[in-house]
């Protein structure tokens, strides 16, 4: 077992941005609330995998003459039994018209990574989990590339990742990428002849293609390539982020609240807005809608199964409890627990109440 806590873009990502929602949600393991988003998500991915493998590519071939998927009975059953799974599920004619979309955009785009070059090995879903101990560089980090293509021997390496979100990245998202930088480091570890590494996230809600004078589609964002000594200083920030994640205690919770930190100047989901301004649980807007906020903003009740321990093995909010699995023969329990809220946003309940 690793000395260390198990590190990934979004476990980075989450404590950078609130240091409360990685207490309550990684540390805590308090439930998140599922989302249709990632539902979608889930099921393009899935699609993704399915479809890289040269078995499947006459389903690909099918969809790229009609231009949906619904060309192929065999896949749409596929997509409809995916969605239908999902947590919430995504089975309904609206999203399953919008995954059709994102799905299509996807394959139209060198799905296969052989519009200039045949590649030398092309993989659906690497998976990456690297453990380092070399001289002053000591981190744990682990992820899955969607589409991984190498090429000129493994010398040349194009790593590709599908985003089904609603908007493009903007300012710090794009210039202090997490995911790129581990993506290189993770290919550069895992093929060590591999010499240059390009990463493209493409926004499937967006268009990919070119345009006529040949600019490059909205939804396609193409990183600059990482030099050797950017790589190497990101493992020195990757192991002071190791120590500092290894050591996450209940002060460290509150020292960097989204709440407290400015308001974003380059427009990305961060610092108060991420916080979302709903005073209350259930709060409407004008249009009679519920507001949105941060899952941790406020107080729940939440169930848990414990092992015989008393170590909390998994979670859910009271709507999906009934998910949860236990067994009493293995001194395993159900018990019920509730979340306080975040401290910011608590006080700040409290005290309207007092007045």
């Amino acid at each position: 077992m690793s000395k260390h806590v198990r590190l990934s873009a979004s476990r980075i990502g989450t404590a950078k941005k609130c240091s409360w929602v990685y207490w309550s949600k990684y540390v805590n393991k308090i439930p998140d609330s599922s989302n249709t988003g990632a539902s979608r998500g889930s099921v393009c991915h899935n699609i993704f995998e399915y479809l890289g493998k040269d078995r499947h590519k006459k389903h690909f071939d099918s969809v790229l003459d009609s231009g949906s998927t619904n060309s192929s009975k065999a896949l749409s059953k596929l997509i409809k039994i995916q969605a239908s799974k999902q947590d919430p599920p995504v089975d309904n004619e609206s999203d399953l018209d919008l995954m059709d979309k994102f799905i299509v955009n996807g394959l139209n785009y060198d799905f296969y990574g052989d519009s200039e070059s045949k590649p030398f090995e092309s993989i659906s879903e690497k998976v990456f989990d690297l453990e380092i101990e070399e001289g002053d560089k000591s981190y744990h980090v682990y992820g899955f590339i969607d589409k991984l293509f190498l090429y000129n021997k493994g010398k040349k390496a194009i790593v590709r990742d599908f985003k089904t979100s609603k908007k493009v990245y903007v300012g710090s998202e794009i210039d202090d990428n997490l995911q790129n930088l581990i993506y290189c480091l993770a290919v550069k570890k895992l093929y060590p002849k591999c010499k240059e590494v390009k990463t493209e996230f493409l926004f499937l809600n967006f268009d990919l293609s070119a345009d006529l004078l040949g600019h490059k589609g909205k939804g396609l964002l193409e990183m600059d390539l990482m030099s050797e000594d950017e790589i190497e200083g990101f493992e020195y920030q990757l192991t002071e982020i190791q120590e500092y994640l290894d050591h996450f205690d209940s002060q460290a919770a509150e020292s960097n609240l989204a709440a407290n930190q400015p308001y974003p100047t380059d427009k990305t989901f961060s610092g108060p807005i991420s916080c979302g301004f709903a005073s209350y649980p259930g709060q409407l807007k004008k249009d009679g809608s519920p507001m949105w906020h941060c899952n941790y903003k406020f107080a729940f009740d939440y169930w848990v199964v414990k092992d015989s321990k008393g170590k909390i093995i998994s979670t859910a909010k009271e709507d999906d409890k009934h998910t949860l699995i236990f067994d009493n023969s293995k001194g395993e329990s159900l018990e019920k627990l509730t979340y306080e809220g975040c401290p910011k946003f608590k006080k700040t309940i409290n005290n309207s109440l007092d007045l």
